[in-house]
Parts: C-alpha cells; sequence; structure tokens
C-alpha cells in the first residue's frame, strides 16, 4: 500500500469518513471551479491629449475588479484565496436499482446487487478518505483544504473521478445501470470566509481529538495483555497516527487553528503505547 493512499485510510479512520453519505444523482457534470483571480487587475485604455499636440496619445489605466480596491491595500489582501472548500457528493449503494434487490431474497438478481451494493460502498469509502488526506472537515461532505494542499486536492478529485468510472464500467457488466459521475466543487475562500469555516472545522476536530484521546487511555490500558504479534500490528497503526497528526496539525495552524494543547497530549500518549509495545516485543 503506499504512503499516500496509508495516509488516506488513516484520516478516513480519524474522522470516521466511513459513515452513510447522500446518494444524490446529480444530472451535470462536475467541474472544479476556478475562481482564484478575484482582485486581480486588467488592463484599459483611456485618451490622453498630450501638451501642445492635437493627437490623441493612449494610456493604460488599472482597473479593478474590486471597486474601490487600490493595489497593495488591506482591501486588495483581504480579498486574496486564503483557503479553498472541497464539497462533494459521491453517489452511494443506497440507491434503489442496487440496494432494493440487494435486500429482496426473492429478487431474481439479488445475489449479483449484494455484490454491486459492496463494490460501491467499498468504493465510496476509499473516495472519502482520498477526499479527507486534502484538508480538515467542517461537516459531514465539506473539506476545508489549505492552500498548499491545492495540487493534492486536484489530483484527488481526478483519482475519485476514475473510480467512479472503472465502478460504472464493472456494474455495466454486471447487468447494473452505471452511477452518476460524483459531484465535487474546489471553491476558492477568502479570508473572511475561511474563519467562518474554520471554526466548523475547529469543533469537528476538537470533537475528534477528545475521542482520540479517551480510546488511547483505553488501549493503554489492555496493551500489556497484548501477545507480541498483536503489539508489532497495533505499534504501526499508532505510528500512522502520529504522522496523520503531524498532518492534521500543520493544516489546522494554517487555517488558524490552534490545536496544540489537545494534539500534544494525544501525541505523548501515543508515543507511550509505542514504547510499551516495543517493550512487549522485547520480551518474546
Amino acid at each position: 500500500m503506499e504512503a499516500t493512499e496509508m495516509t488516506a485510510e488513516a484520516l478516513a479512520s480519524f474522522f470516521g469518513a466511513d459513515g452513510p453519505l447522500a446518494g444524490a444523482e446529480p444530472d451535470f457534470e462536475a467541474h472544479v471551479f476556478d475562481m482564484s483571480g478575484a482582485g486581480k487587475t486588467e488592463k484599459a485604455k483611456a485618451p490622453e491629449k498630450a501638451p501642445g499636440d492635437e493627437k490623441e496619445a493612449k494610456m493604460e489605466t488599472p482597473v479593478f475588479e474590486a471597486h474601490g480596491v487600490l493595489p497593495g491595500s488591506v482591501e486588495e489582501a483581504k480579498m486574496e484565496t486564503k483557503a479553498y472548500v472541497l464539497a462533494y457528493d459521491l453517489p452511494s449503494e443506497y440507491r434503489s436499482d442496487y440496494h432494493k434487490p440487494a435486500t429482496d431474497t426473492e429478487a431474481e438478481n439479488h445475489a449479483q446487487a449484494k455484490m454491486a451494493v459492496k463494490l460501491i460502498r467499498a468504493t465510496r469509502i476509499k473516495a472519502t478518505a482520498r477526499l479527507y488526506a486534502c484538508g480538515l472537515p467542517a461537516s459531514n461532505s465539506v473539506i476545508v483544504v489549505p492552500t498548499k494542499k491545492l495540487e493534492e486536492a486536484q489530483k484527488a478529485i481526478d483519482e475519485v473521478k476514475a473510480m467512479y468510472a472503472e465502478l460504472s464500467a464493472k456494474l455495466k457488466e454486471m447487468g447494473f445501470p452505471a452511477l452518476p459521475e460524483p459531484l465535487i466543487c474546489l471553491i476558492p475562500q477568502v479570508e473572511v470566509q475561511v474563519v467562518s469555516w474554520a471554526s466548523l472545522a475547529e469543533r469537528e476536530i476538537s470533537r475528534k481529538l477528545d475521542n482520540m484521546i479517551e480510546s488511547m487511555a483505553k488501549k493503554m490500558e489492555e496493551i500489556g495483555e497484548l501477545e507480541a504479534k498483536k503489539a508489532k500490528s497495533l505499534k504501526y497503526k499508532l505510528r500512522a497516527q502520529l504522522r496523520e497528526l503531524a498532518d492534521i496539525e500543520g493544516m489546522a495552524k494554517e487555517l488558524g487553528i490552534d490545536i496544540s494543547g489537545k494534539a500534544q497530549l494525544l501525541s505523548s500518549m501515543i508515543k507511550e503505547a509505542i514504547e510499551a509495545l516495543e517493550a512487549i516485543e522485547e520480551e518474546e
């Protein structure tokens, strides 16, 4: 498993990305919107007469899309893109084409429908995990993406669409209708908008960190009873969580979210657990 995929799955586990999502059926193609040019200038020509000369000379005058905004001003800075919002709606296995025959044992295509449902669910979870690796969740279907993660987010969108294209081809081979293309929008946000999204993301992260700290406390109580083989497996998972936690803390910092207190506490608990697991391995 590649490092990117491992990180994506770890993030999905951290944020609970395997929950049921809406099975919307968009009837139009999703696009990545590029509105990052807000506040840029364009050049317009205005006539000007040279002194003592009746011939007209032309000069270039900057015209700002944001009315009244001067270059280099505070207002212009506020119009710059500070982050992106990735909103998504992935086709789910709850569509009647698949779910109904999968739950009806009398349906002629019951067995195939059950297999189709499993394929769709697996793809949805994997796709959600890939998107979660690009930023911090603000709600069930909205992720705040820091500017440094923009390229990764655009790549993730292409990968998710490719996943569903491959899935649709398999479904057609099984005699089922293809799924609609996932609806995914990547929308640039200016400073004032980022503040609002960041507050939602902060609440979500704080809640998840609390749950993780509580879970780690329970795991640490059980570590002494683990066998060496299970201890080794858990150690690898905890190391992945440490990398994931560092990535999340870095993204949070870029968005102006301070989670250092809870993150440090969780990090120290994980490191302590890893040391205990290594001691168990050495005893064997």
